[in-house]
């Protein structure tokens, strides 16, 4: 294999082929990225057990092959490389060889047909959708996925298609997100698949306002398309929980506040909450006063403070994890939101009280138990 390229367009290109290239991996194959030429076409493959990803550029071809190479090391090599037109060379053992002008350097390879093939995937569906409003719904669920391996159904994002409605569901047992789209064409697709984190992650990085993106649904994977790059995935052949059980419909006793005013006050106050609970305590009061406090006893500290806003039924107090309701209300994008609770004890709903065009979002979170002070 023989072929020029430029040094910046070839480092770009690795550098996307190792979001997908693990760090530490069983199968050394996996370590390495794959290069196929065919004429002016340089095709590069990253892979990981369950992802798959494949880019194309063009080159100054001049003799077709192909390589398995190291991925981290010729991306670093590559990007250490002064800017300019480089060549590339491997031979028959598997040496490649990087030349600049002034400079010669070799690494060793493997075979390339050691390297695992694209996946045979038998396409089911396929629909269109703009790449800023999937890096939007991405963005909005993929911070409540679980990071638990003993739970794999939690481990991405649930996408249910049906009746004109799309939704997109992420839970992690504590914490739970539901975004309705009213405005996405999954075409012939009435249906609902889990996609895993680190599919989600590594397209997101990509997907850009305005690009359109091909996504195509099989039995057992999800594959993207969007310019010279095609990102293939497994699906989790998992079952989700049936989370529409779990939100409650009934929470009597409701807070109104503005978001920025209760984020900087949840931020204030949970600085002197517990390191092992994150607790902070809501003291609610109709026409009256609306307290946040947090107290840690191991240490002593203690935190309270008032903050503006509404709050309709009886005097109420309850807790949460600090860390999860920052998380929540940092993803809201109105400038007030709406907090609905029932029990200290059952689940508490949090909305934005205006949504986006064609968006309807639901964030549910668990209390945690009283502690006393």
């Amino acid at each position: 294999m023989y072929f020029k390229v430029n040094k910046n367009s070839l480092h770009e290109h690795l550098l996307k082929i190792l979001k997908v290239t693990p760090t530490r991996t069983t199968t050394p194959i996996l370590s390495c990225v794959y290069l196929s030429l065919e004429g002016n076409k340089l095709c590069l493959k990253g892979a990981d057990v369950d992802i798959v990803m494949n880019l194309s550029m063009d080159v100054s071809g001049m003799e077709d092959g192909n390589i398995a190479i190291p991925a981290r090391l010729f991306a670093e090599l590559i990007g250490e490389l002064e800017s300019g037109i480089i060549s590339l060379k491997a031979d028959y053992e598997g040496v490649v060889t990087v030349l600049t002008n002034r400079g010669k350097y070799e690494i060793m390879g493997r075979p390339g047909e050691e390297f695992p093939a694209v996946p045979n995937v038998n396409i089911l569906y396929e629909f269109e959708i703009d790449g800023g409003l999937l890096s939007r719904i991405i963005k909005k669920t993929i911070f409540a996925v679980a990071r638990d391996e003993i739970k794999p159904a939690l481990m991405g994002v649930l996408f249910q298609f049906k009746n004109g409605e799309m939704r997109a569901v992420s839970t992690d047992g504590h914490k739970l997100v539901c975004l309705k789209r009213y405005d996405i064409d999954p075409g012939d697709f009435n249906g609902e698949v889990i996609v895993p984190t680190k599919f989600l992650n590594v397209v997101q990085t990509y997907l850009r306002e305005g690009s359109k993106v091909r996504v195509g649904i099989g039995s057992e994977h999800i594959v993207l398309t969007m310019d010279s790059m095609v990102v293939y995935s497994m699906l989790i052949n998992e079952r989700f929980p049936d989370y529409e059980s779990v939100i409650p419909q009934e929470n009597d006793k409701v807070l109104e506040a503005e978001v920025e005013t209760f984020l900087s006050v949840l931020k204030r106050v949970s600085i002197c909450s517990s390191k092992a609970t994150h607790q902070i305590v809501l003291n609610l009061e109709p026409e009256g006063m609306l307290k946040m406090k947090a107290f840690d006893e191991e240490n002593r500290n203690s935190g309270e403070e008032e903050f503006d806003g509404s709050f309709s039924g009886d005097v109420f107090s309850i807790s949460f994890n600090s860390e999860f309701l920052k998380e929540l209300i940092r993803n809201v994008d109105s400038e007030k939101f709406t907090f609905e609770f029932k029990t200290q004890t059952s689940p508490a709903l949090l909305k934005p009280l205006e949504n986006v065009d064609n968006e309807e979002m639901i964030m549910l979170v668990m209390p945690i138990r009283m502690a006393e002070e």
